[in-house]
């Protein structure tokens, strides 16, 4: 597989079509982040304007954040259990308010953690994503409808759509902030 570019995940929902694919694509996804964090270097990494106000720190936190709910929902796939959302009740990933109000939960939660924290954590997610893919058959990963939680999706499409996450919402600006500041 090729190394992903923007635009890349868009048609990635056809062109991956393996396990062996989908390893591929979280091991760029990790030297991506890693090699972003290494441009940072450690005087950049709190520096704001990578998002908006937001540090690269606040960024690999985000991303780390949601992928927690990619790796329940890859787990609870292994085990064939619906996973719990890892915010509060009441919130919802349906709406833009939702996303936003889930956005700033998680924000404020990464805010007393060391850089250091941050990296293993996002490391961590990253780990046990690829693990709980590799755990499933082929066929498992890539029948839509296969997990009734997923609401017809695929399983393999919660590895595409964090992929997506990282290279189609934040790599670009992460790029620009880290050219901005250079």
């Amino acid at each position: 597989m090729e190394e992903p570019k923007r635009g890349y995940v868009e048609t990635a929902r056809e062109t991956v079509t393996t396990r062996t694919q989908l390893q591929d694509l979280l091991w760029h996804m990790r030297a991506d982040t890693e090699r972003l964090v290494a441009q940072a270097g450690p005087v950049r990494m709190e520096l704001p304007g990578a998002a908006g106000d937001w540090s690269l720190k606040d960024v690999v936190a985000h991303l780390a954040a949601w992928r927690w709910w990619s790796v329940a929902r890859m787990e609870g796939a292994v085990h064939n259990t619906e996973p719990t959302p890892p915010w509060g009740a009441g919130q919802s990933e349906e709406s833009r308010a939702g996303v936003d109000q889930i956005n700033e939960q998680f924000h404020a939660a990464a805010l007393a953690r060391s850089v250091a924290e941050v990296l293993a954590d996002s490391r961590a997610t990253l780990d046990r994503l690829e693990a709980a893919t590799m755990a499933l058959a082929e066929e498992d990963l890539f029948t839509p409808g296969r997990y009734p939680w997923l609401d017809g999706y695929r399983a393999a499409d919660i590895v595409l759509g964090s992929a997506a996450h990282l290279y189609e919402d934040h790599e670009p600006a992460i790029s620009e902030f880290l050219a901005r500041t250079a």
